[in-house]
């Protein structure tokens, strides 16, 4: 039974970063699928109409400062017609400002304010990388396990 918490102890690591990365690539493999739907979108200026706090700022209990965020109210026009829309849990606009967002050409009630790919890519070559850490981990693992094994029987043979 010491062998099996031995190798389990030896594996932790492994154990933690296989799945995280297998998380991470499926996380970033799905926010790059999302994010690529949106790269047609159009750029556009938007003005705030109304921003209501949603939740005050505070210091979690780490000692880390937590800014307020808004629903912000945006109105926006697209070949003449007029639209007003909600950003929701976003930092504090002040009325009047403006703000980029992109719209769907095909429907501009569908908003977003990024179309960047950068973030989704980061997030599946840290998928990767913990992957591939976790793989060598565990490959490591087994070979102090083996190594362990071949000791242990050349001592019950001398």
């Amino acid at each position: 039974m010491n062998k099996v918490f031995t190798f389990m102890r030896e594996s932790s690591t492994a154990r933690f970063f296989i799945p995280m990365g297998l998380i991470l690539i499926i996380f970033g493999v799905v926010f790059f699928i999302i994010n690529t739907k949106n790269q047609n979108y159009i750029k556009t200026e938007a003005t705030v109409v109304d921003a209501k706090l949603v939740e005050e700022e505070y210091t979690d209990n780490d000692g880390n400062h937590v800014d307020a965020t808004y629903d912000v109210t945006i109105k926006y026009s697209v070949s003449g017609n007029e639209y007003t829309e909600v950003l929701n849990s976003v930092p504090k606009y002040d009325i009047g400002e403006t703000t980029t967002i992109y719209y769907n050409p095909n429907n501009p009630k569908e908003i977003t304010q990024t179309k960047s790919l950068i973030i989704p890519i980061i997030i599946i070559v840290a998928g990767i990388a913990s992957l591939i850490g976790g793989i060598i981990s565990a490959s490591n693992a087994i070979k102090r396990h083996k190594k362990m094994q071949e000791q242990e029987r050349s001592w019950n043979n001398a």
